[in-house]
């Protein structure tokens, strides 16, 4: 019986022998065998730089996915989250959400769905192609409106527009004062023992955003990030013996200051004990390497 069972389906696809869709400007991948369940269905998508669908509502969906490559502003209500290669989220249904690729490269995500509404939706209106690439300029986009209908008639509800750069600057700078750190640091060059962990790390803790850089398939190379509020640097180069002791980020003041000592290990982030002295308040942590930083916050000036 067990062998019967097992024949009927392919037990593994590979990328190249999925079924594939252009579609609304993408490129959709279904990585569930020939014959297998539909759910889980397990969706690569990929979104070229700048993609943003318009926010929308999954009725009964957790739209859930992990972020093989790139990076994207994700909007979940009124939260705003940067989400770098690696990145799981689960976004609950009943809540607007959207996102925009602000990586120079497409972003590439593993969409895990408990139920196929949104591979319907794929199905629907997506153009199936052998072409494993994002669609060329000539592939007709649909109408919106049968497009919107679509979407409707699948189980989700557009609600507002796509994000625009101008969005994500306006929402990066309302965020709270624990989504990015704000301090006047100019520059950090760090030796690290392996790039893309320590570049996880950075994004996830401090909210930092790639904008430059090379790594090869041996792990070489760096990586540029930037703080989208205040503008400072931090480039990372490896692989190498870790390096840099001590460099301080500025807090406003001492109670921004307890804001980021309780965030921090909600974000899985170690932190010492906030010591005062007459100068300022600070406290210490630690990077994977353990390279030691200090956020710091200046005593308020006399008068």
């Amino acid at each position: 019986m067990t062998q019967s069972v097992v024949s009927e389906h392919t037990l593994s696809t590979d990328h190249a022998g999925s079924r594939a869709w252009w579609f609304l400007g993408t490129l959709a991948v279904l990585r569930n065998p020939a014959g297998a369940p539909r759910t889980p269905a397990v969706i690569e998508l990929t979104v070229p730089p700048g993609g943003s669908p318009p926010a929308h509502v999954h009725d009964q969906l957790n739209d859930s996915f992990l972020l093989l490559d790139g990076q994207l502003v994700v909007r979940c209500g009124d939260q705003l989250r940067v989400a770098s290669q690696g990145d799981y989220f689960v976004l609950p249904s009943g809540v607007q959400h959207t996102f925009r690729v602000t990586s120079p490269t497409p972003a590439k995500m593993l969409l895990i769905h408990s139920d196929d509404s949104f591979l319907q939706f794929i199905e629907a209106v997506g153009t199936p192609t052998d072409d494993r690439r994002l669609p060329p300029a000539a592939v007709p986009t649909p109408d919106f409106e049968d497009v919107t209908r679509a979407c409707e008639a699948h189980g989700a509800r557009f609600v507002g527009p796509s994000l625009e750069p101008a969005d994500v600057d306006a929402m990066v700078s309302q965020r709270d004062s624990t989504d990015v750190v704000n301090g006047p640091v100019n520059h950090i060059s760090l030796h690290v023992s392996d790039v893309d962990a320590s570049e996880r790390w950075y994004t996830n803790a401090f909210g930092l955003v790639r904008v430059d850089g090379e790594i090869t398939d041996d792990g070489r190379g760096h990586v540029v990030l930037v703080s989208p509020a205040a503008g400072w640097l931090i480039t990372l180069l490896g692989p190498s013996a870790p390096s840099v002791e001590h460099i301080a980020f500025t807090c406003v003041d001492r109670a921004e200051l307890v804001r980021w000592h309780d965030a921090l290990p909600e974000r899985g982030v170690t932190t010492g004990e906030i010591t005062d002295a007459p100068y300022g308040s600070g406290f210490v942590i630690r990077d994977p390497d353990g390279l030691e930083m200090e956020l710091f916050a200046p005593a308020p000036l006399p008068g």
